[in-house]
């Protein structure tokens, strides 16, 4: 009996789906080698039993291995051999990240949809955004259908033809979402523009709809979303911030001093209401292996407690409530020292303290 595979493989398939893999063989054991190209990602040794040998948690292995490097698709060569590496057989893993349980075809996800859960987006005016597809379904124009007010306050609509971003080492496609883009073309068309109120992203009959608001984002951050792509999540929020300080003291020479000093400073977030919609999306900000401040900085936080309870009756409130942290121990300063100005000390004389 020569050593053969089992278990059916999709074309394509999300790395949620991958499940324990079979082989039959008349091998004693086998030697498996998973391949990235050039790059060998993955070495063991499995041992018969009953004529089959079984492949479990590959699909965690090959997320880790896409998670750490940045991938969106990776085409996995999986190599089965002798226990002494000599060559038997061979199938392909065309993946692509998932780390949730999608019930789709994953060729017919890619073909249909942007890499996000979300359909529609509340950003704030000016705010800048981008949303991303994969590599072979980038043919085409962007085309950005806006609603605006125009100067004598009536509302009025325009079609305009944006330009995309490839980034071929990630394989995928980056579509940036920039207000200010959107005001110059419509303008530069002939459009009497005063203000964005919505506009809708279509490529290649996907659409995504952005809903400009006038309220300034109170807390934003950038996240991995499931797909293992960039998202920016804008929060109206009410940020509590805790500073806890440790310190230990000592008598030396007749004086209390301290030694062993640590400071915890943690930002409890609770959200503005949410749509249902976008209460299960802000679930994977709370579960991604990636959160950053959405600022200059771009400093790495972590999601160290988290309650977002979602109800789908469109009558119930959703928030989300989570507690973060700076991923350095150093204590941050939040104020900003605007560098393109003076400094700080900038603000005339106010006889009112505040």
């Amino acid at each position: 009996m020569a050593t053969s595979l089992i278990t059916q493989i999709p074309i394509f398939v999300f790395s949620s789906q991958i499940g324990d893999i079979e082989l039959s063989t008349d091998q004693a054991k086998i030697e498996i080698v998973v391949e990235d190209g050039l790059t060998k990602m993955f070495k063991t040794m499995l041992y018969a039993y009953n004529g089959k040998v079984t492949l479990v948690n590959i699909g965690e292995v090959l997320e880790n291995y896409m998670r750490a490097n940045g991938k969106v698709f990776t085409a996995f060569t999986v190599y089965y051999n002798t226990a002494e590496g000599a060559y038997i057989g061979s199938f392909n893993l065309n993946t692509q990240y998932c780390s949730l349980n999608l019930n789709i075809n994953t060729g017919l996800f890619g073909s249909y949809n942007f890499l996000t859960t979300l359909t529609a987006k509340r950003v704030p005016r000016n705010a800048i955004d981008y949303i991303w597809l994969l590599h072979g379904q980038d043919s085409g124009e962007v085309k950005a259908h806006c609603v605006y007010e125009q100067e004598n306050g009536e509302v009025a609509n325009k079609t305009v033809t944006m330009r995309r971003l490839i980034t071929d080492d990630l394989g995928v496609t980056q579509i940036i979402i920039n207000q200010s883009q959107l005001l110059m073309l419509l303008r530069s068309g002939g459009a009497s523009v005063s203000k964005l109120l919505s506009f809708a992203i279509e490529f290649n009959n996907r659409y995504f709809t952005y809903y400009v608001t006038d309220k300034e984002a109170d807390a934003s951050f950038v996240f991995k979303n499931c797909f293992n792509v960039d998202e920016i999540v804008y929060f109206n929020a009410i940020t509590t911030t805790t500073t806890k300080v440790n310190r230990s003291t000592a008598v030396v020479g007749g004086r209390h001093l301290f030694y062993d000093q640590s400071v915890d400073k943690t930002y409890e977030v609770e959200s503005a209401p949410l749509t249902s919609d976008e209460a299960y999306w802000v679930e994977q900000l709370l579960m991604s292996h990636s959160v950053r401040l959405n600022d200059s900085s771009l400093h790495d936080v972590i999601i160290t407690d988290s309650t977002c309870e979602i109800s789908d009756n469109d009558e119930q409130l959703n928030k989300v409530k989570f507690t973060w942290q700076f991923a350095m121990k150093t204590p941050h300063l939040m104020k900003s020292f605007r560098e393109d100005t003076n400094g700080i000390f900038t603000e005339p004389y106010n006889q009112t303290f505040n």
